[in-house]
């Protein structure tokens, strides 16, 4: 294991690392507060669920703005530049979320603080995209969704250690990792703007946003976009109405459950590079298949299933399409985006994560209130087994689609 780890490291650029690295320990501030976060809401403020659910609608609208802003912006003035303001804008910002006894400014400081996240996202992706040749990207995004897994184990330990002090202490903690993360980059992080990019420098930012309709008309990358939204609106519900269903229907405690997250979690520190690795032999459209193929499977058995050991086998096999589906999906829109619009690209993809998490649970939360409660991972394995052939029938590379369109006569921009 040490040897493909060595392996790994040295089949990247230093410059590669140095932004994993510093995605990593801002990873670490976002854990250890994130998960606390309704926990302190309810006590400090004494609202209800019900209120913070509303508080999480209008944050998803938020976010796609920030998602929609950072990304164009990253293609007009640059991915680090975008990425800091973000990274610093956010940071900054949760102290004072962390200070305010007015529940009126906590909501705003907290959309805000969910504003600058999103809109440094974008940045930080076609950054990566840039410093990684089209073979290397898929590993490239593996190794974000590892460090994103580790960091999302480190943080919520050492939030509970610091939660049992003082809420307070959550955020500030939160915000010296991400200046000190931030600091870091300004010195250690290139600017990777390719010098395709100069013809969006000189856009006025009307025209900039107006890049946004050029996406949408690219119909290939949109078509599979709308595939990866199916598949996510079953997956969303895997960290929120499964363990609700679980617990109604099967008596699995938050310990057992907390038990099955830490087996997906702990899958995907293990073996994502090397399954990601094996993939990479294989044409892109397939893998897709096969991983949500794996997704159909997985969940469909939560429907089916009434026993612990089951479920386990189920959160296995979701997890096994998860190590395969997830690194595609951006290296998808990287593949697909102009060198000059990776920003908007990475953005649009951003934006279909943004509806998925709104409308998966929302769509399951009524089906639960139902007599067959079963039918949400029913329902989300028919969802997955139809987006699998749906990517069977996408193309592996987009310059092939580009000269198919153009043997139609359809004028690529």
């Amino acid at each position: 294991m040490i040897a493909n780890l060595k392996k790994t490291y040295h089949d990247f650029p230093q410059d590669f690392w140095i932004v994993i690295f510093g995605m990593f320990i801002d990873n670490i501030g976002g854990s250890l507060l994130f998960p606390f976060l309704t926990l302190y809401v309810t006590q400090r403020f004494g609202v209800s669920l019900i209120d913070i659910g509303w508080i999480h609608v209008v944050s998803t609208m938020v976010n796609v703005v920030g998602t929609s802003v950072g990304g164009a912006l990253a293609d007009k003035f640059g991915r680090k530049t975008i990425g800091l303001i973000g990274l610093f804008g956010s940071a900054l910002i949760t102290i004072p979320l962390g200070l305010t006894g007015n529940w009126g400014v906590f909501i705003i400081f907290n959309l805000l603080t969910s504003f600058m996240g999103h809109f440094a996202s974008p940045a930080f992706q076609a950054l990566i995209a840039d410093l990684l040749p089209s073979e290397k990207r898929s590993q490239g995004y593996s190794a974000m969704y590892v460090i994103g897994n580790l960091a999302g184990a480190i943080g919520p330990m050492l939030g509970g250690l610091l939660a049992t002090h003082s809420f307070l202490l959550l955020f500030i903690v939160d915000c010296i990792l991400s200046v000190g993360t931030g600091i870091f980059l300004i010195f250690k992080m290139p600017e990777t703007q390719p010098q395709e990019t100069e013809n969006t420098q000189k856009q006025n930012l009307r025209e900039t946003f107006a890049g946004y309709g050029q996406v949408m008309r690219d119909r290939v990358f949109v078509t599979l976009v709308a595939l990866i939204v199916m598949t996510m609106l079953v997956y969303m519900n895997y960290n929120t109405t499964l363990s609700v269903y679980l617990n109604r229907l099967h008596g699995i405690t938050a310990k057992q459950f907390g038990y099955l997250l830490t087996l997906n979690a702990g899958m995907i520190v293990l073996f994502q590079f090397t399954v990601t690795r094996l993939t990479a032999k294989f044409k892109r459209p397939v893998m897709m298949f096969i991983g949500t193929l794996l997704y159909a499977v997985g969940f469909s058995m939560v429907g089916f299933g009434n026993t612990y050991a089951h479920f386990i086998i189920a959160f296995a096999i979701v997890t096994l399409g998860e190590l395969i589906s997830s690194p595609l999906y951006q290296s998808v829109a990287a593949e697909f985006a102009p060198i000059d619009m990776r920003g908007r690209y990475m953005a649009f993809l951003n934006i279909s994560y943004s509806f998925a998490a709104a409308a998966g649970p929302l769509v399951a939360g009524y089906v639960m209130e139902t007599s067959h409660p079963q039918w949400v991972w029913y329902g989300g394995g028919v969802l997955c087994v139809i987006a699998a052939f749906g990517f069977l029938k996408t193309r592996e590379n987009p310059q092939d689609v580009k000269r198919e369109l153009q043997a139609e006569g359809v004028e690529i921009l």
